[in-house]
């Protein structure tokens, strides 16, 4: 018994070794499996090293403190490790680490509601006023002070690509504004109680307005599935995925490893106050915000990002959405409609994801074709359908630091041969 326990001993040491020091490993179900040098996969094992180098000037040079970086390649991880920083109040980042992923979680809502559209529950171009009435009686900012009724109605097109009018990111927890009431609601039907009643940026279709469009497409997923989302999420995407740390709470355990929150303002660090998370994550809440709520961990994205580089099959075998969805979801859905303000760095905006068109313009070495989004407190992902690879790099950090994305991603392609 005691030889069965150093050796259990000596196996759990191996899976922490390999797990977080770039030798290749398998997500399992909350385990980790060595297998064969990454190199077999077009990999530099020392390029692949350097990204953990650059994890640590990251720390060094005050980008960010602790952080964890997961690179993916042919369905084997070839690339998973932290950097762990001694700044007082921060916490090493493990396996089990959770984070919240604030807007990562609009691919997840977008990968949703075109379930429900392959399975003929909506068309794009409907109205969702048929199924959520009080958008029929919006309001519209007309300048001046001034407001004018609708000229068209809001669809789903609008919702999925942000063109419905829907801003609400109009500053944080303490600053008086649509997005300090939203964090106080107890249910999606509140916040439509609540919109109903702001005037929206704009004629919807006529641009592109960052916003709580996703939010609004939670409760419309709600109707149009006749289930709270929460579950329509769970039996849709998680459950087949493996996805079982990924929701809109936090359980008791789930706060014990919860990633502390730091703010830098002022060129210095502090830790955040436990009302700087914004969101409450009570377990007991309805409010689930599919373009913000979602707490997840590194594998569970990373499940996700998996799903999206296997053309949407799980896997199980599942077909979570079809190709020819994904296609769609990952093609110009603005068509010229002007805000979308990463168009003059290549980039084009889909349903839940940007999409690169322009290598050039971006700069970074990157193909055409990577599509992906990033989350308030400097986490990002994207996917490379070209090398069948994804990538996903979560820290904890307001305001977010687009540093980390860009000199990772410059790394992870480095790295490839």
């Amino acid at each position: 018994m005691e030889h069965n326990m150093k050796l259990r001993c000596y196996f759990l040491f191996c899976l922490w070794v390999f797990g977080f020091n770039g030798v290749g490993v398998e997500l399992g179900q909350g385990t980790f499996r060595a297998f064969q040098d990454p190199a077999k996969f077009g990999f530099d094992p020392a390029k692949l090293n350097a990204i953990h180098e650059l994890q640590k000037k990251f720390i060094a040079d005050e980008v960010c403190l602790s952080n964890v970086a997961l690179l993916a390649s042919g369905g084997k991880v070839v690339y998973h490790r932290a950097a762990n920083s001694k700044f007082p109040g921060d916490r090493p980042i493990t396996e089990n680490t959770v984070f919240p992923i604030w807007s990562m979680s609009k691919p997840i809502t977008s990968v949703a509601a075109m379930i429900l559209h392959e399975r003929g529950a909506f068309k794009l171009d409907d109205s969702v006023s048929t199924i959520i009435p009080q958008l029929s009686k919006l309001r519209v900012k007309a300048g001046g002070g001034k407001t004018e009724p609708l000229k068209k109605q809001i669809t789903y097109r609008d919702l999925l690509r942000h063109s419905s009018g829907f801003a609400g990111y109009d500053g944080s927890f303490d600053q008086k504004g649509t997005w300090k009431e939203v964090i106080e609601l107890d249910s999606l039907v509140e916040l439509i109680d609540l919109l109903e009643v702001k005037p929206i940026e704009h004629q919807p279709g006529k641009k592109h307005t960052y916003g709580l469009s996703t939010a609004v497409m939670g409760r419309a997923i709600e109707i149009l599935s006749g289930q709270p989302f929460d579950k329509f999420l769970e039996r849709e995407i998680f459950k087949p995925l493996g996805m079982e740390h990924t929701r809109f709470y936090l359980t008791e355990q789930d706060r014990e490893r919860f990633q502390p929150l730091f703010v830098k303002l002022k060129g210095k660090f502090r830790p955040g106050t436990p009302v700087e998370d914004e969101l409450y994550y009570a377990p007991k809440s309805s409010l689930f915000l599919g373009g913000e709520g979602l707490v997840s961990t590194l594998g569970d994205y990373g499940r996700f990002c998996q799903m999206l580089v296997d053309r949407g099959k799980a896997p199980n075998g599942k077909q979570i959405i079809l190709p020819k969805t994904l296609d769609l979801m990952l093609s110009d859905q603005l068509e010229g409609i002007p805000g979308y303000g990463d168009a003059r760095k290549g980039y084009a905006f889909g349903f839940g994801f940007y999409f690169l068109e322009d290598t050039k313009k971006e700069g970074h070495n990157s193909p055409n074709g990577i599509f992906g989004w990033g989350g308030y407190h400097t986490t990002h992902f994207w996917i490379d359908p070209k090398n069948k690879l994804y990538a996903v790099f979560m820290a904890r950090l307001y305001p977010y630091n687009g540093k980390t994305q860009t000199e990772f991603r410059k790394a992870v392609y480095e790295a490839l041969k």
